[in-house]
């Protein structure tokens, strides 16, 4: 069958292998090598989950109109260090190929250049040299941010709506515990009490979005996995998993590249001990996202910054509960109190975050005004 969807695109010599990608969560992934002129070529082949995207002409209209801006900014810089995704057209030009298939489902494929050379990382936190990645990390999404400063968030479709709206997220919450669908929630009555306490100011990004808050152009899902690294030297070379741009603040980007980054342990630790922020990671983030991003950041933005890794933590707290209380429908679950567990984990670590943000924000304000010198 995969033979039939490359039959499509126009791809150039012999195909000696196709490898099943399992690391994403969301889409099925294919490695396809090929052999052109002696030498070894790649590339990456993914059925879209339409499911999870259920526009996804619109999906890969968006990533066009992003990764053609990004290639253009990066040329008329002579950057070639940095990279974007690149997408192979198929025989027709089109970004995307619909196959039909024998139950007469439509599903979707698109195949875009493989970037070698690259490694990711799920975490960092036992890497000798993981204050230089954290720092790195940070200064690439900033850079990615940079690059696409000057292009207008009106010309991209939300293609999920609400992904960030963190009110929408907490209501809900308190649909699935009125459903009573499980009898999960019972369970959780203290920190449900405690996350409603939280909401108002957790919804200081969503209530002022577009306001005081500028509408940007955002990835939307920056966990550290979605970018690759240099093998050699650890420096950012592309940020990848493109699916969710949309317009958005720079703060989700932020706080949820952070939360994804310096925590110290995985989504799913049991060990409270071992769930906390680590604030070393946290300012060489911020300090590779600054430099990069303060010529243009605003001042609301700047004074959100540390409130903004909160507020993405609660969110995920918020979801992960959800879906436990609803059954375990969206996230994949690998045993039954999986999604407990994640909801614990991050209500742990975004406990750890309150007692922080103040030194955070301490050091974001310390470094704005020696960037600004």
């Amino acid at each position: 069958m995969i033979n039939k969807i490359l039959d499509n695109y126009n791809i150039k010599g012999n195909l000696i292998n196709i490898k099943e990608d399992n690391t994403g969560n969301i889409n099925k992934t294919y490695i396809l090598t090929y052999t052109n002129d002696n030498k070894q070529v790649k590339y990456l082949l993914q059925k879209i989950n339409s499911n999870v995207f259920n526009e996804p002409y619109l999906v890969m209209r968006n990533i066009e109109l992003v990764t053609n801006h990004i290639s253009k900014k990066l040329k008329d810089a002579d950057d070639y260090n940095y990279k974007t995704l690149t997408i192979v057209k198929t025989n027709d030009g089109l970004n995307m190929y619909t196959y039909i298939n024998e139950d007469g489902e439509k599903e979707y494929y698109r195949a875009f250049h493989f970037i070698d050379n690259c490694i990711s990382y799920d975490n960092f936190k036992d890497s000798d040299d993981a204050l230089k990645l954290a720092y790195e990390t940070g200064k690439s999404f900033g850079y990615f941010q940079r690059l696409l400063n000057d292009f207008s968030p009106s010309l991209l479709t939300e293609t999920i709506t609400d992904f960030h709206n963190t009110k929408k997220r907490f209501n809900d919450l308190l649909e699935s515990i009125e459903n009573k669908i499980t009898l999960r929630a019972y369970d959780f009555s203290y920190e449900i009490v405690d996350l409603i306490s939280k909401i108002k100011e957790c919804s200081v990004i969503t209530d002022n979005l577009g306001k005081s808050i500028p509408l940007r152009v955002t990835h939307n899902d920056t966990k550290l996995n979605n970018i690759l690294m240099d093998k050699k030297t650890n420096e950012g070379i592309a940020i990848i998993d493109l699916d969710t741009m949309m317009p958005g603040s720079i703060l989700y980007d932020l706080g949820d590249g952070i939360r994804s980054a310096c925590s110290n342990s995985f989504e799913d630790e049991t060990d409270k001990d071992k769930i906390y922020l680590r604030l070393d990671l946290t300012k060489a983030y911020l300090k590779g996202f600054l430099e990069e991003t303060i010529s243009f950041l605003t001042d609301e933005e700047i004074k959100y910054m540390s409130l903004s890794i909160k507020i993405l933590t609660y969110e995920l707290v918020l979801r992960f509960l959800t879906d436990y209380i609803n059954g375990d429908t969206y996230f994949k679950i690998k045993y039954e109190t999986h999604n407990k567990d994640r909801f614990f984990n991050q209500y742990y670590l975004l406990l750890d975050m309150e007692n922080k943000t103040k030194e955070i924000d301490d050091f974001i304000m310390d470094t704005v005004k020696n960037l600004k010198k």
